[in-house]
């Protein structure tokens, strides 16, 4: 059961970096001029924007509070043997701090690195929508370079419940939600907005673990339900251009049909490779954009491929290829240097590698 779990978590992972993969395959020919989004296009990128980065949030912080857990009953059985004798120490601190630094601060620091070189070497080719400097780099620290925003406020999310943890999930959430729309208005960087967006449904995940909401939550009128409820929400918030990040009731109601749809996916012969997608997450995610810009480049202007090809074709590329370099970097054992690090033996061989940061 307990691997069945897991599972769905990586499958709902795999599913949704399809989607992220989806929506900046479009916005990039939406900015280049090839797409609008003034009819269908839009819609559907309203639709996927509602849902798929909360999936992301959700999962990392329903695996944090099972961690957590684990460790406050580790340390309460400690005490009763009388091994725990410091309480919470500068030593119980960094089981916590250096496993984030390698997965979420080092990938971001490194990627954010490559992704503006190429820019830099790519600026006025074409293949790039926008020109950029090396020089931005020294801005990162607060201004995350795009995508990696989403890395940026998972380690703050992380940070954040760290830090908040002697107070409960539910009042984070609350917390998070009501400095998001408070916010939301004002003239503050967007990167604040999105801080506490990610707080919010990380705190979701939290709550999920800490509360078994997760057990109620699986029936096929239940994912129908959601599943409507989704679309009817997304679609009221997207015809009074709502801002993605507080069409909160699409949002969860999409969040409870996405996790049922993978749970059902995990006893199906999809189960491998969507958990594949899932764990390898992190390469596609920081290698995506960089593929999509090449293949739009070559294939409009070499292959002269249509719409349809061209969209198939850039999605396709920028899953594979990622991915293919996420696996190799694991098997030749260099995948913590270049933040790529995941647990690969189950899916794909079976001989045992040792742990993996952050686990």
């Amino acid at each position: 059961m307990q691997t069945q779990r897991l599972d769905g978590l990586d499958i709902a992972k795999g599913i949704a970096i399809i989607l992220v993969v989806y929506g900046h395959v479009m916005r990039g020919l939406q900015v280049a001029g090839l797409i609008s989004f003034n009819g269908v296009w839009g819609y559907v990128d309203y639709l996927v924007y509602t849902v798929h980065m909360p999936v992301f949030f959700v999962v990392s912080g329903f695996l944090y509070e099972g961690g957590r857990q684990r460790a406050l009953a580790e340390g309460e059985a400690e005490h009763r043997d009388g091994m725990l004798r410091d309480g919470m120490t500068g030593a119980t601190a960094r089981p916590f701090w250096k496993p984030k630094l390698v997965t979420l601060a080092w990938p971001y620091v490194l990627w954010s690195t490559v992704h503006l070189t190429a820019q830099v070497i790519m600026s006025g080719s074409g293949v790039v929508n926008r020109d950029a400097s090396l020089g931005r780099l020294a801005s990162i620290g607060w201004d995350p370079v795009s995508p990696f925003w989403f890395l940026y406020a998972l380690f703050i999310a992380f940070a954040a419940s760290y830090l908040l943890q002697r107070y409960s999930a539910r009042l984070v959430a609350l917390l998070a939600f009501a400095l998001l729309i408070a916010v939301h208005r004002l003239p503050v960087p967007g990167i604040v907005i999105d801080l506490f967006y990610g707080l919010v449904y990380f705190s979701i995940g939290r709550l999920v673990f800490a509360e078994r909401l997760a057990g109620p939550l699986r029936s096929a009128v239940t994912l129908g339900l959601a599943t409507a409820g989704f679309v009817l929400a997304a679609s009221i918030a997207y015809d009074y251009a709502l801002d993605v990040r507080l069409a909160t009731v699409g949002t969860l109601c999409g969040l409870i049909a996405f996790f049922m749809l993978s749970t059902i996916l995990a006893h199906s012969p999809l189960r491998r490779p969507l958990v594949l997608l899932g764990r390898c997450t992190m390469g596609i995610y920081v290698m995506h954009i960089l593929v999509i810009a090449t293949f739009r480049a070559v294939g409009l202007k070499l292959l002269h491929l249509d719409l349809t090809a061209l969209i198939l074709g850039c999605i396709a590329l920028a899953v594979a290829l990622p991915l293919s370099v996420q696996v190799i970097a694991n098997r030749l054992g260099i995948a913590r240097f270049v933040g790529l690090q995941t647990k690969l033996d189950d899916v794909l061989w079976r001989r045992r590698q040792g742990p993996v940061a952050g686990e």
